[in-house]
């Protein structure tokens, strides 16, 4: 599918094989960009259907302006499918997108700036006719990012949660530095900030950390770690001395 999955979050990866499910439930040959907004819509949790949302677009409405545009084909497509042109450069453009907020990962959120940003083909058409630009999409995810920013600041719990709950709800987005000033606390290899052990990305430079093959458990840089806390899958590991 997309040329470098390894910067793909999870929901973004699953937004991508919902879509080519929705390529394949229309016979369609290759995935293009409308069904991967078909596939953001789908995907509720995700920061690209929260800015959606925020901006007065109904998912499911959306979703039926948009099926309503496509024709499903009488044949079949035999084999496995892949990105089509469309798609490609949409993925191209939200790895843009990613770049200009400094981001190192692609989340929902700039697979829909893709969408926008590549400005033609069925998506763009029905975002722009519901009144979504580039603009103005942008200008709400940088809203919603910096809303996530001060949570985490202020030690609140909120609706843009970056992890999974793996903590005490309380304090899960608290500050590590003012509860763990030790020397010998995990650190961001990037900015230097302590690191909890149930993010999956820094909270403060956006820098992605492993996580588990399995079941995508954040894995502890930690010398000796040797299994995933979260399945207890064995890791591969370098021993050498």
């Amino acid at each position: 599918m997309p040329d470098e999955p390894e910067r793909l979050t999870p929901r973004a990866r699953r937004v991508l094989a919902m879509a080519e499910d929705e390529a394949l439930g229309l016979r369609h040959a290759e995935v293009g960009p409308e069904h991967v907004l078909l596939a953001l819509l789908k995907e509720d949790r995700g920061l690209a259907s929260r800015a959606l949302q925020e901006l007065g677009v109904q998912p499911a409405e959306l979703a039926q302006r948009t099926r309503a545009r496509l024709v499903p084909s009488e044949l079949r497509a035999i084999g496995p499918i892949g990105l089509g042109p469309g798609a490609r450069a949409a993925l191209k453009m939200a790895r843009a997108e990613a770049g200009r907020l400094q981001h190192d990962y692609m989340g929902t959120e700039h697979l829909l700036l893709g969408l926008l940003r590549d400005g033609e083909g069925p998506a763009f058409v029905t975002l722009v006719g519901a009144g979504v630009t580039l603009a103005r999409a942008r200008h709400q995810i940088a809203k919603l990012l910096d809303e996530s920013a001060r949570e985490v600041s202020d030690g609140r719990s909120g609706g843009l949660a970056l992890v999974r709950e793996r903590a005490r709800p309380l304090d899960r987005f608290a500050d590590p530095d003012a509860h763990a000033p030790r020397d010998d606390a995990e650190r961001c290899g990037r900015c230097g900030r302590v690191r909890r052990g149930d993010w999956r990305f820094c909270a403060y430079c956006g820098e992605r950390w492993p996580t588990c093959d399995r079941c995508d458990t954040p894995i502890p840089g930690l010398t000796g770690v040797r299994f995933c806390p979260g399945c207890g899958l064995m890791l591969e590991t370098d021993d050498r001395a």
